[in-house]
């Protein structure tokens, strides 16, 4: 399991690298053991992705693309697990796979460990974000604002790691950003047509 100690150094780490400082890298394990290590963040995630899941349901209740008793609560669920774990794996396995062509195999393993640990600091604002709308003390205008807010500055901060970690050009560190983006919208919307959301 991951440590207390494991945690805070990713997050002094992750805040470093959110401000463009490369010795952030230096807080995070490297090795083939904190590869495999990095991706159990994941579960340290589960808040995040149960918060998400409740804004998006109460967007769907707004919308009225749904009674509040015909919502389909189960489906709803498994397609949002299903579709978090495989947004969670789908860019490393991408990634292993074209690491060669485009010359980043020397640097994979550091930027898909410092991808994953980055999460933890980059979920914040999101968290915030949902539960100050959940809790009705911002209107759903004000919470969008600030969800592409966070948007913005979470594209940001990805570029920022991709630069650093994968010690790349700006033009490669835009295009793993941009395959991050676009596995993520792809997912999301094969999920929502498997699961009928």
């Amino acid at each position: 399991m991951i440590s207390m100690n494991e945690i805070r150094a990713a997050l002094d780490g992750s805040w470093l690298l959110l401000r463009n400082r490369p010795e952030g890298m230096a807080f995070f394990d490297q090795s083939i053991h904190g590869f495999w290590r990095s991706f159990q963040v994941f579960f340290l995630l589960v808040p995040a992705y149960m918060l998400a899941g409740l804004y998006e349901k109460q967007l769907y209740l707004v919308e009225n693309r749904y009674h509040p008793e015909g919502f389909p609560n189960n489906a709803f669920w498994t397609a949002q697990a299903f579709g978090h774990g495989i947004d969670w794996i789908a860019l490393p396995v991408i990634l292993a796979l074209i690491a060669a062509p485009i010359g980043i195999s020397h640097r994979y393993v550091p930027y898909v460990v410092v991808r994953n640990w980055t999460s933890l600091l980059a979920s914040i604002p999101f968290m915030l974000t949902y539960i100050l709308y959940l809790l009705g003390i911002f209107p759903l205008g004000i919470t969008v604002l600030l969800y592409l807010t966070c948007v913005v500055v979470l594209l940001w901060y990805r570029f920022l790691v991709a630069r650093i970690a994968l010690q790349a050009t700006i033009s490669l560190a835009i295009g793993v950003v941009v395959l991050d983006i676009l596995l993520s919208l792809v997912i999301a919307q094969v999920v929502g047509i498997l699961w009928n959301i």
